[in-house]
Order: structure tokens, then C-alpha cells, then sequence
């Protein structure tokens, strides 16, 4: 269902930045209030196009990649990366941010050694 589909995208690039959703209706202004984003998240209600571009901007994502027509959020390659690994969802946020962690220092051996 739609409306599920963007809902888990939405709450876990929120949860991938480490904001709750107080922080990010302090962060938009109030724009995004608290009580809509949680109903946006679990797919209790539709957000319209306009909305999801302005959450897409604010997360610096795509608007494909949050309606799953997407596989990257964008041509980031750590972007990339994040999106490979939310796309298991039985993955903690904790267990995402050690792999990500994971990458950054094998990234670190390679530049050591010259190969990057």
C-alpha cells in the first residue's frame, strides 16, 4: 500500500539522521507538525505530492526514492550506501549505523594504502 511504503521510508530516513519527529517540526518551522508526520509515518494519512517534495528537500532526498521507484536516494555514494541498507528492515538503526561505520574504515585502509 502506498501510503504504508512511504510511511516506513519517511520514518527511517528520519530514524537515519537521528531525529525524532519533535526535531524535525522544530527544524522545519513547524511546517511539519509532530502529530501529522506520525500519521504520515504510519500510513494513516495520504501526503500530498507538494508535501513529499518538501520533506524530500528537507531530508536531501529523492522523491522517487521515497515513493520506492527509486532504489539510491541519490547519486551520494554514501547515500547509495544508506539505501542499501534500509532496504532490510530488520536491520536496527543501531546495526545500520555499525555497518555504516564498518564501510568508513575500510574506506580509511584503502586511502592508507593508496588505493583510493
Amino acid at each position: 500500500m502506498y501510503e504504508q511504503d512511504v510511511g516506513w521510508r519517511l520514518r527511517h530516513i528520519r530514524e537515519s539522521r537521528d531525529l525524532s519527529r519533535k526535531d524535525v517540526e522544530n527544524l522545519t518551522g513547524g511546517e511539519f507538525k509532530e502529530s501529522i508526520l506520525a500519521m504520515y509515518e504510519n500510513g494513516r494519512r495520504r501526503i500530498p505530492m507538494p508535501r513529499l517534495k518538501q520533506l524530500a528537500d528537507f531530508y536531501s532526498v529523492s522523491v522517487a526514492w521515497l515513493m520506492g521507484e527509486a532504489t539510491a536516494k541519490s547519486n551520494d555514494e554514501k547515500v547509495n550506501i544508506e539505501a542499501l541498507l534500509m532496504a532490510d528492515p530488520s536491520l536496527s538503526v543501531d546495526e545500520r549505523r555499525l555497518m555504516l561505520d564498518v564501510l568508513e574504515i575500510i574506506k580509511a585502509k584503502r586511502r592508507a594504502e593508496g588505493k583510493e
